[in-house]
């Protein structure tokens, strides 16, 4: 996305009554990043407009061109008077371009339409069925969904495969892409829709293994014939490996299912997910990446496997023991020859700082055995997480087989074998 700026007037609704909808000129900046700031000037008549608070709710702005922008949360960096005009600078945690909303909790929309870079990447690895696609690429007109899903009994998820269609003087351009839709029966919010966003942002960013966020989000009213864009600060996705880790071609069938226990399940999830994508970048590796692998195999264990056994285990050895033992006919945890004690003792280590006099008769993993340790608990932590989405244990193999995890396995494999 390149950097847009809307010149305007702007006010602040829920500001105090003289001044509720006294407008100021100002200009609106959204970077790259989709972060924003907003520049309001005022002469000292009316110089208490946006000197009131340090933080509104809700400001409005109407564009020269007569585009209605909500701004969300915005918080006053700083103020300062040049000759006879005060600047005021806001950031806001949210912008809505097309809409003058109230507040983020309005009941207004009735569909959300994002796109990722790279979300073909895992829905398009496999033969799409045949039908007419428009030339305009309106997914509108595309009414055969790759993957549909009721995720609640008011939401639908829909991914459809989308055409960008370009042309100029000497040349057509098409590119296959792929477009995840949210329904809902009832009219939803701007932060509802966002919540639910940010949730399958995770989960592209699981079967993807890597930090997948959205390139667009647009909501939209009265049956599509109204939408607005909704812009806050995301990180850059991932260019992701070749191979998924939910592979649709094999699951295709159960993939809704997948997507629906993914919501219902996310407040107890995403935690641990979190952790365990925090650390792929190969490119740097300290111990504090092991602890966060470390921490999040001991937060499943407690919140999963100490209420399906009713037992309290608090030595980390026997927690790690455990999860073996569940996983003990998953092929691909066993390749990994994951040593319970080294993970123990390692751990034990590095979390409380046991300087190196203390370490005999201890199984301690440094250097290199460290960063392969490492790999190993990421591999269990991986395996954890599909048992939570429902995948059998032959099922988990597939997904470690399809991947590019399976390069990993193979390579753990040899080295412990070799």
């Amino acid at each position: 996305m390149t950097e847009q700026v809307f010149h305007g007037r702007w006010w602040a609704p829920d500001g105090v009554r003289r001044f509720r909808d006294v407008a100021c000129m100002g200009t609106l900046i959204i970077e790259e990043d989709g972060s924003s700031k907003l520049e309001v000037y005022h002469d000292q008549r009316i110089s208490a407009v946006f000197k009131v608070y340090d933080r509104y709710d809700v400001i409005w702005g109407e564009s020269a061109d007569g585009i209605k922008i909500t701004l969300f949360n915005t918080v006053s960096l700083h103020n300062a008077k040049k000759n006879e005009f005060f600047e005021e600078v806001f950031k806001p945690s949210a912008v809505v371009i097309g809409e003058h909303i109230k507040t983020g909790n309005e009941l207004l929309f009735d569909r959300c339409i994002v796109r990722y870079k790279y979300l073909r990447n895992w829905v398009l690895k496999y033969k799409i069925p045949p039908y007419q696609i428009d030339k305009s690429g309106d997914i509108r007109k595309n009414n055969t969904p790759l993957i549909h899903a009721e995720i609640e009994e008011d939401i639908g998820l829909y991914i459809f495969h989308h055409l960008d269609y370009s042309e100029n003087k000497y040349e057509i351009n098409t590119t296959e892409t792929a477009i995840l839709t949210f329904t809902s029966k009832e009219l939803a919010s701007a932060y509802r829709f966002v919540d639910i966003v940010r949730e399958y942002s995770l989960f592209l960013s699981f079967t993807l293994f890597s930090e997948q966020q959205p390139s667009e989000i647009i909501l939209m009213k009265n049956g599509g014939n109204h939408f607005c864009r909704v812009f806050h600060k995301m990180g850059c996705s991932t260019n992701p490996y070749d191979y998924s880790l939910i592979p649709v071609i094999h699951f295709h069938a159960k993939i809704p299912e997948i997507l629906k226990t993914w919501h219902q399940k996310y407040k107890q999830i995403s935690q641990i997910c979190h952790y365990l994508l925090s650390i792929l970048d190969y490119d740097e590796f300290d111990i504090p990446d092991f602890l966060i692998i470390a921490q999040a195999l001991d937060g499943y264990h407690k919140r999963f496997l100490n209420k399906k056994d009713g037992k309290d285990i608090r030595k980390y050895k026997e927690q790690i023991d455990a999860m073996l033992v569940w996983f003990d006919d998953v092929e691909s945890i066993r390749k990994c020859h994951i040593d319970s004690k080294m993970m123990a003792d390692t751990r034990n280590k590095y979390s409380h700082l046991i300087p190196d006099e203390e370490d005999e008769g201890k199984n301690i993993a440094k250097g290199a055995e460290l960063f392969r340790l490492t790999q190993k608990a990421k591999v269990l932590l991986s395996c954890c997480i599909l048992d939570l989405l429902g995948f059998s244990h032959s099922e988990i193999d597939t997904c470690f087989n399809s991947s590019s995890l399976r390069f990993l396995i193979d390579r753990i494999d040899f080295e412990e074998t070799d």
